[in-house]
């Protein structure tokens, strides 16, 4: 296994370490689990089902900091699991995050991120043991701050991006960026933004994948208040190869948010942008809080290839005293510029709810169907179903007991290739600091 992702991961860690004078104000919040799952699909097969009881470890954590020098969140995760004769033992690790170190206030702030877990190596296989890598996407670069007026500020960002598969090495990379942005307060809760960003890409192979230019110009508005708020980016982006080829398309990346109570929330997330695997991975850093549950595998399509991106995101939330309840669901439609990446198109739905019994017991729910359809050079349609149920038990402030039952089960449009479904029991025992 290649060490060169895990390195960059942990520099990002040891930053928040040697910042002088913050070390006291860090707060970490963490858990240790060990327990036994019963698999009875664990190659994730359409015949000759592999089933095993399998001993598993994990231990998760989630790092918060911020002082006027400092500003870092940081979540991570490790599980280790001891198959029988299927594959052995395998650790998957995790660790997400941003740190901000302003190392002259108002003027220079320090940018590390990080964004390093799990994905498929074969996007249209089934993300069995044997078709997981680890992906690391890592970005560090100064902020320059200035001033342009009692309403304006000026704001100039430069970043060094490396991305890199375990399996894929296609995906490894070397990128700059750098974007200036000129923003007017309007009042106290709206804001008008210019915005211009370059970024150079440069593939460490070049024979699969080829090197490019992106740009960007775009008009931003943020218009913030106590239950709703907006940001609302719109303007044009660019890609410019190497050998020639060039492709221009209108900008769009939109968020609303309304709160229509204390408890509740509506969120809408709209996109039609230039990305690809590397830069999706650094946008999608601070979605989840809090320790992760589990190491996931997750969804993306690992390639060098940019596409074009058209989205839309749509989730309820509430959170109660007793009951929590989401709800969300998708659109997405991914046009590749280059021929080798097989377009992709996607919607689903998911829904999730947590109930407290007692105060010592918590019940949770969750159900989420998603159906992706992929284009040449091979046409498939893929749908994924799975449902979970749990309980938590709580013997003290510090150990849990926790059983989950998932049932997971994948069909397929292509000719020869059979449905499979998965059935998971595990139950653990856990201890958390806080």
């Amino acid at each position: 296994m290649k060490t060169r992702p895990i390195r960059t991961t942990l520099l990002a860690v040891a930053m928040v370490g040697t910042v002088p004078g913050t070390a006291h104000a860090v707060r970490i919040d963490y858990t240790i689990e060990a327990g036994v799952e019963r698999d009875d699909n664990v190659t994730l097969a359409a015949q000759d089902q592999v089933e095993e009881t399998i001993a598993r470890a994990g231990f998760g954590f989630a790092l918060e900091e911020e002082t006027s020098v400092l500003h870092a969140s940081v979540v991570g995760r490790a599980d280790h699991r001891r198959y029988g004769d299927a594959y052995g033992s395998m650790t998957d690790r995790m660790l997400e995050g941003r740190l901000a170190w302003h190392a002259v206030p108002e003027r220079l702030t320090l940018v590390a991120e990080d964004s390093y877990g799990v994905e498929t190596i074969d996007r249209t296989a089934p993300g069995s043991p044997d078709n997981r890598q680890q992906v690391n996407v890592f970005a560090i670069g100064p902020d320059l701050h200035f001033g342009l007026g009692p309403a304006q500020r000026g704001i100039a960002e430069f970043r060094y991006i490396n991305s890199n598969a375990e399996v894929t090495d296609q995906f490894n990379s070397d990128r700059l960026l750098a974007s200036v942005a000129m923003v007017r307060a309007l009042d106290p809760t709206r804001e008008l933004s210019w915005n211009v960003r370059a970024q150079e890409v440069d593939f460490d192979d070049d024979f699969v994948a080829r090197d490019h230019r992106r740009y960007e110009a775009f008009v931003g508005y943020a218009h913030r208040l106590r239950r709703f708020d907006m940001q609302v980016d719109a303007g044009w982006a660019h890609l410019d190869y190497d050998d020639g080829q060039t492709r221009s398309e209108p900008l769009l990346r939109a968020e609303f948010g309304w709160a229509g109570s204390e408890r509740s929330r509506v969120s809408l997330a709209l996109a039609n942008q230039f990305s690809d695997a590397a830069a999706a991975a650094l946008d999608r850093i601070g979605e989840g809080g809090g320790i992760p549950g589990s190491v996931g595998t997750g969804t993306s399509t690992i390639n060098p290839y940019a596409y074009r991106e058209r989205s839309a995101a749509l989730r309820y939330e509430f959170t109660g005293v007793r009951l929590s309840a989401s709800l969300g669901g998708f659109v997405q439609r991914l046009d590749y510029v280059d021929q080798a990446g097989a377009n992709e198109e996607g919607r689903g739905i998911a829904a999730g709810l947590r109930y407290r019994l007692r105060p010592d017991l918590v019940f949770s729910t969750a159900a989420s169907v998603s159906r992706i359809e992929f284009g040449a050079p091979e046409i498939r349609t893929e749908t994924d179903r799975l449902y979970t149920i749990g309980l938590d038990k709580a013997w003290n402030r510090h150990w849990h007991s926790s059983l989950t039952v998932s049932h997971y089960q994948r069909d397929s449009s292509l000719a020869g290739v059979d449905e499979f479904d998965q059935n998971v029991v595990y139950l653990n025992l856990s201890y958390r600091n806080r």
